[in-house]
């Protein structure tokens, strides 16, 4: 009998694994912060405490930052929308290389790209992100300068959804519901 209780536990599915903030360990909530590792160029989920530890860019010799919440529309950005794929560019100021990188959300994951910034956008002014821990996002409809993380969001719900080579419907609604959502997330 107890051979069959231990067979029937190892058939169950296992318990849902609580995620950890990757700094200290603390248990973290699915709405969870991000901090930036510069040099690695890589995010790593942080709980509320370790988020605020990191908001000064002079912490950890400013090598970890906290991915700041603003969103903010940038008006008059315009996009050479037929050379980016998927339509949707994001920018990066990378202060290690000092240079701006291009990525283009695919279903490979980010992909950077080949062609300089100069070539996608125009030669209008308008403010830059935050080195490292802001983006600027620029799609065929709009610009916002909003948190990294929220790029790699956009991502992650395109590789849920990609068909084919051009993506499909249903990634093309996800990315609208994505852009409609930033809408509403922007202060007025």
């Amino acid at each position: 009998m107890e051979a069959l209780l231990k067979l029937r536990r190892l058939m169950e599915p296992p318990p849902p694994k609580s995620e950890k903030c990757e700094l200290c360990g603390a248990v973290i909530s699915p709405g969870h912060s991000h901090v930036v590792d510069i040099e690695r160029h890589r995010l790593l989920c942080a709980c509320r405490p370790c988020s605020l530890l990191f908001a000064n860019s002079a912490a950890a010799g400013g090598k970890l930052r906290s991915v700041p919440r603003r969103y903010r529309n940038v008006p008059n950005v315009d996009l050479a929308a037929e050379n980016i794929p998927a339509g949707a560019a994001f920018f990066i100021r990378d202060s290690t290389a000092n240079r701006l990188r291009v990525f283009y959300p695919s279903p490979a994951g980010a992909t950077e790209s080949e062609i300089s910034p100069e070539t996608f956008l125009n030669a209008r002014p308008f403010a830059l992100p935050e080195p490292d821990v802001e983006a600027l996002l620029v799609t065929g409809r709009a610009a916002w300068i909003v948190p990294v993380d929220v790029c790699y969001e956009l991502i992650g719900r395109i590789r849920q959804s990609w068909r084919g080579f051009a993506g499909g419907r249903d990634a093309l609604r996800r990315i609208d519901d994505f852009l409609d959502r930033l809408k509403e997330t922007e202060p007025a």
